[in-house]
């Protein structure tokens, strides 16, 4: 390695003291890390991660390579920053060092390709939805068996998600107006939610409308940019948060903008603020939080099967009770929150790298559900919702996994028949 190119990572792998200083190395951090839990190596951790971190600006520049590796097995649930003491920012730390590592362990060739395709050429992607769907299906073996054979289980046998080759902003994108209009807001759908669950977002739009809101939706979504920055390019990353905040932006007459992803808004909200030192010019808020808190909905319950809830990590965690209580009493008439309410290890580009260690991190999760006979599991994520529906299936389980705005749209479907 050039010595130029050393003194350059060491610099900027310096100016991240200050933040890795607030560290007390108490160790409140393993007590909720899904994998130390999974584990047991310091390595895992974040504050092990963090001492690796050290150790490169303290003169191991030769151990960088190995140290990425150690900083890129994470799962990046933030749990270690929501319960530190110190409120160390470890979220931003490991993003930033992996940025700055990027320049000696350079992305491999098929993860630059599926990156720029993805987050550069999103109407590429749209058009090309129907062949991606006939990829998976055909696909390498290895991959059908241990990724994709489950979800496409759960979406022929049990039709708890429904793929369509048609992207849900083919339908819905542009301005969708509600009858008597009471106010109009943005709703940011994430690619999980714009080519997988597309069901969620029609029953999101549908809802909206009937009480009064009108809703605008990108005609073509564009990628929230955070499998960019988990994979080190913080460059792509911010690109995409603007790109996305400039869109926001330019509907002047939108109150708020709606997800239905946690981590999407995280991504363009919490982190994407600390990146590009913008934030959108109107409040960002989940559809569960904007229906209870902005539109004061108030319903019967409708599920009659007993059911529960998966709180996701990048849920904001002061909105958790907020959560719980519009479960109890709009959701379900036996509603129960599980006790394990810990990170269900799917992590976006974790899920993908590390599938195996990834499914293992929900045992004690799946266990619960079993044990205590659920048959309906909420949660507002779909990334939560892909990796709970994967491991369920493996265990044989007939739950079914659902976003709690399908029972709201359900409901009104019936009173108009």
């Amino acid at each position: 390695m050039k010595d130029n190119k050393v003194d350059e990572i060491v610099k900027e792998l310096k100016e991240l003291e200050p933040l890795i200083m607030q560290c007390s190395k108490c160790g409140t951090c393993q007590s909720v890390c899904p994998i130390y839990d999974k584990d047991l190596i310091e390595t895992s951790v974040a504050r092990g991660k963090l001492a690796l971190i050290e150790a490169i600006y303290e003169g191991r520049i030769e151990e960088a390579q190995r140290i990425f590796k150690h900083l890129d097995y994470c799962v990046m649930c933030t749990r270690c920053k929501q319960y530190c003491p110190s409120g160390v920012s470890t979220d931003e730390i490991f993003l930033r060092a992996k940025s700055i590592l990027r320049k000696i362990k350079e992305l491999p060739n098929w993860q630059k390709a599926v990156l720029k395709i993805i987050m550069q050429k999103p109407t590429l992607v749209a058009k090309t939805a129907p062949l991606m769907h006939i990829g998976l299906k055909f696909g390498s073996k290895q991959v059908k068996e241990d990724v994709f054979k489950p979800l496409f289980k759960e979406f022929s046998q049990r039709n708890i998600v429904s793929i369509k080759s048609r992207p849900f902003t083919s339908k819905y994108g542009g301005l969708n107006k509600a009858k008597e209009e009471k106010m109009r807001v943005i709703f940011y759908p994430g690619c999980a939610i714009t080519y997988i669950y597309t069901n969620w977002g029609e029953a999101i739009v549908e809802v909206l409308n009937y009480y009064g809101v009108s809703v605008y939706v990108p005609k073509t979504n564009k990628c929230c940019g955070i499998p960019a920055a988990t994979m080190g390019d913080l460059d792509l990353y911010k690109q995409m948060v603007n790109k996305n905040l400039d869109w926001f932006d330019s509907i002047t007459d939108a109150s708020y903008i709606i997800t239905a992803c946690p981590t999407c808004q995280y991504g363009l909200n919490d982190m994407g603020q600390k990146i590009t030192k913008r934030k959108a010019k109107v409040p960002m808020m989940d559809i569960v939080v904007f229906l209870k808190e902005v539109l004061s909905i108030d319903i019967e319950p409708q599920e009659e099967e007993k059911s529960t809830l998966h709180i996701p990590c990048h849920y904001e965690r002061e909105k958790d009770n907020t959560l719980k209580e519009f479960m109890s009493k709009n959701i379900a008439k036996d509603f129960s929150s599980l006790e394990n309410q810990s990170c269900c290890g799917f992590g976006g580009t974790f899920n993908i790298k590390y599938y195996k260690d990834s499914s293992e991190i929900p045992k004690s999760k799946t266990q619960e559900i079993k044990e205590k006979g659920f048959k309906k599991l909420f949660t507002p994520c779909p990334g939560c919702a892909m990796q709970l529906s994967d491991v369920l299936i493996k265990e044989n389980l007939d739950t079914k996994v659902m976003h709690p705005i399908e029972v709201i749209y359900e409901g009104i479907k019936s009173q108009a028949k």
